[in-house]
């Protein structure tokens, strides 16, 4: 279903107002499919990330994909990870959120594409750096953006997030974690008590049987609620039970060297999840 169809269906409830009760159906969208964005990192480098991410967002929406999700900071490349980055060239990768110029090219792209894009970025808000997913819609305006909260080592550069904020889509409300957001079960909880009927999460740090999968489905289970799950390494789906819908994993590594990309270690994915609507 695209995002005419959404218009559609809404018109059709709009009708379903002024006819009789037994002549309307439920016109709810029965699911939507998101689209993960499986990318290794080239660190500090927004205009290769940004590069090699819009081929793959291209190809999600192609497959049909209605929300499309990039890993944790994607487009710097995660640089907060390594801190022997000079700390006025780690600023200098934010932009401020709207009017940014990576932002920019990220919502003329979702216009583009007509999709809702989650696309993970260092977000600059005056002296403040923040771990930041935007969610643009569709006509390419920003739609939403959550700041993480939950940063360990990120402290010492970002400011966290204070809030577990939800976006109305025509699929539903969408909670929108980052990374190590998973971990934290009241941060998880706070997304669920504001109505989130799913959640997404891109991330940049764990990942694999060991370390990851038993975290996020232990926050399906205790919320009772779907969630993706988009590293540069794995896709990940847990459902409300807790039970692991998918899990695949691409590689071993986060990163890549500019002169890697395109061998052998740099393995990427497009993957697709129908996410059941309650």
């Amino acid at each position: 279903m695209n995002r005419r169809d959404v218009v559609r269906l809404g018109v059709l409830a709009a009708g379903c107002l002024m006819a009789a009760p037994a002549a309307c159906e439920d016109v709810s969208p029965p699911s939507v499919r998101v689209g993960g964005i499986v990318a290794k990192w080239i660190r500090g480098d927004k205009d290769a990330n940004l590069r090699r991410a819009e081929k793959l967002i291209r190809q999600a929406a192609g497959n049909g994909a209605q929300i499309v999700c990039t890993t944790e900071c994607f487009l710097d490349g995660y640089a907060i990870a390594d801190k022997s980055i000079p700390l006025a060239t780690y600023r200098a990768l934010g932009e401020p959120i709207p009017g940014g110029r990576y932002f920019t090219q990220l919502a003329h792209l979702a216009d583009e594409l007509d999709i809702y894009l989650i696309a993970g970025m260092l977000e600059a808000a005056g002296d403040e750096r923040y771990n930041t997913a935007v969610l643009l819609s569709p006509d390419g305006e920003l739609a939403g953006k959550y700041r993480k909260q939950k940063l360990g080592h990120e402290l010492v550069r970002n400011t966290p997030g204070s809030e577990s904020s939800t976006f109305d889509t025509p699929y539903g409300k969408l909670g929108i974690m980052i990374c190590a957001d998973r971990t934290e079960p009241d941060i998880v909880l706070g997304f669920c008590s504001r109505g989130a009927d799913f959640l997404i999460c891109p991330s940049g740090g764990m990942f694999g049987p060991a370390r990851n999968d038993s975290i996020v489905s232990a926050r399906s289970r205790e919320n009772d609620i779907y969630i993706v799950f988009v590293h540069p390494a794995e896709f990940l789906v847990t459902a409300p039970g807790g039970e692991i819908v998918t899990a695949e994993l691409f590689g071993n590594r986060l990163l890549i060297d500019p002169d890697q990309e395109g061998t052998d270690v740099d393995s990427q994915a497009v993957r697709i999840f129908e996410v059941p609507l309650k």
